[in-house]
């Protein structure tokens, strides 16, 4: 059941000004900040049953959290950097690898970095990745290469536990959709030869069907849909959702993002279920695009949830 009716993405804003707006956003946020929405509701406990809904959609209030300082590393992979951050105490850990946004051409890690640090807090062995931006070459497959091969580390890493949940904001969620249900695509030139596929995946405020998204994503494939269906196709979580039928998945969503619509969550939703996967759509009451990259947000949503 959902909540609320979709905004009308499309018809709102031209793909042009979405481009525009998303790497704005994205990248005008200063990391570790708590820039909370303007309207806010009054708080309301986070619910989690141990079974997930086939396909379904609640409404969350927003909760404030704090963490904990953590030791962080970098680790230099070929053409991607990652920091790692290892929780304090005894392992093995789970492992969480968090993929930012920017629409495709913008961004970096720091954007990610609270987050970050609130899951390494939480127990999480944390794994910030960078990954191809569509700036000076074709985004596609190098950038969803990038975030398949940061999955492989954190997998492999000898503080893990071999479990790995990607968590993706933005234009990162949608890449680490594309590795959640990657079929063996992706990470060909990763010097970790071993593939590796998400257990779990976090989406949050992603675009996840890209067919929606037009001449927003010509840098990313390097060509529009017609000249290169196949690859618009490949590319795009959608239209990939049957891959892996084991998948859960957590799909938040801000209550007043005006940049996606919800129904890029909802029907991504519905298409995984279909497909006898797992998912659940949460709306972030009160937060906008931008807000759910904020640990005082969706920190405790996204723990509740993994810890069902």
């Amino acid at each position: 059941m959902v909540r609320g009716s979709g905004r009308g993405f499309a018809s709102r804003l031209t793909a042009a000004a979405v481009a525009t707006a998303l790497t704005a956003v994205s990248c005008s946020a200063t990391p570790g900040s708590t820039s909370v929405p303007t309207t806010t509701a009054t708080t309301v406990e986070a619910t989690t049953s141990t079974t997930i809904p086939s396909s379904s959609t609640t409404t969350t209030e927003l909760t404030t959290t704090t963490t904990e300082p953590v030791t962080t590393s970098t680790v230099d992979l070929p053409d991607v950097d990652l920091e790692v951050l290892v929780p304090d105490g005894e392992g093995p850990f789970p492992a969480a690898v968090l993929v930012h946004g920017g629409g495709w051409v913008g961004g970096s890690p720091l954007l990610m970095s609270a987050l970050a640090r609130f899951l390494t807090a939480e127990g999480y062995l944390t794994v910030n990745t960078a990954y191809t931006l569509s700036i000076d070459r074709v985004g596609y497959p190098a950038a969803v290469d990038d975030v398949a091969c940061a999955v492989r580390y954190a997998a492999a890493h000898p503080d893990g536990d071999g479990t790995v949940v990607a968590i993706g904001h933005s234009a990162g969620a949608h890449l680490s959709a594309l590795v959640a249900l990657d079929n063996g695509l992706y990470g060909g030139d990763c010097p970790l030869e071993e593939p590796v596929v998400p257990d779990r995946l976090v989406g949050l405020a992603g675009p996840y069907d890209v067919a929606r998204l037009g001449p927003l994503l010509l840098p990313f494939f390097g060509a529009g849909p017609t000249e290169i269906p196949d690859v618009w196709q490949a590319g795009n979580p959608l239209r990939q959702a049957g891959n892996n039928p084991g998948l859960s998945s957590l799909l938040l969503h801000g209550e007043e993002d005006v940049l996606v619509d919800l129904s890029f969550a909802t029907d991504f939703a519905d298409a995984l279920t279909a497909a006898g996967a797992e998912a659940l759509v949460e709306i972030v009451a009160g937060a906008g695009h931008n807000d759910l990259q904020n640990p005082d947000l969706v920190g405790d949503l996204i723990i509740s949830w993994l810890e069902r």
